[in-house]
């Protein structure tokens, strides 16, 4: 995958402390925090489920608004 393997990298290396990386098409959010300079997964939440998680914890997003409209 493109964003492990290139794009998280740089994210870490200027200090990015959250990562969310979306899968549009399996409907899955993984979320990722920078520690030590090494990423660490908080989070894989998938389906319409309710999710809150950091740097938005207290704000709670519903996945299934994030999909496309499937028919």
């Amino acid at each position: 995958m493109l964003h492990t393997k290139v794009k998280m990298p740089i994210y870490a290396q200027y200090g990015v402390p959250y990562a969310w990386l979306l899968d549009p098409v399996a409907h899955i959010l993984e979320a990722y925090a920078l520690e030590g300079g090494a990423w660490r997964e908080i989070g894989r939440f998938a389906g319409a489920a309710p999710v809150s998680v950091a740097p938005f914890a207290a704000v709670t997003i519903r996945l299934d608004d994030l999909w496309a409209p499937t028919e």
